[in-house]
């Protein structure tokens, strides 16, 4: 069953609005409200759904303003380069846990999706499975 923001508000005795704004403006929270709202996360399990087509988006968005001179050896992308290393990481990272696939078949699906200027991640996700070079799904291919 997936765990609402409602029943996180119930079970931490505050508003919908003040849990959406611990997760999202926690510095506009009072402490004590926090520690409730938390509380009530913690315990139910609760894990906040990641909109991986936004967040490869703003990737997109915020690397097309970055300089060329951080392009490097693999596919083209800012993997290695210590500025944006990290930030690449957590997108790749979003992608193998979603998709269930390794880092490089993860790396090789950002790439795709950055080089081919593809704003629909499902899409994505459809085209690989006609990707020779995308093995996780040649390997489903050949057992059906």
């Amino acid at each position: 069953m997936q765990i609402k923001l409602s029943d996180i508000a119930k079970k931490a005795g505050v508003s919908v609005s003040t849990v959406s704004r611990a997760l999202n403006n926690p510095d506009e929270v009072k402490a004590s409200t926090l520690n409730k709202v938390f509380s009530a996360i913690n315990e139910m399990g609760y894990k906040p759904k990641v909109n991986i087509d936004k967040k490869i988006l703003e990737y997109k968005n915020y690397m097309a303003t970055k300089p060329n001179d951080t392009v490097l050896k693999r596919w083209g992308m800012y993997t290695h380069d210590k500025r944006y290393k990290d930030y690449t990481a957590s997108i790749v990272k979003m992608i193998m846990d979603d998709m269930q696939i390794n880092e490089d078949q993860a790396y090789y699906m950002l790439y795709y999706i950055v080089s081919n200027n593809i704003d629909d991640y499902e899409r994505a996700k459809r085209d690989m499975m006609v990707d020779e070079k995308f093995e996780i799904y040649k390997r489903k291919r050949e057992r059906s």
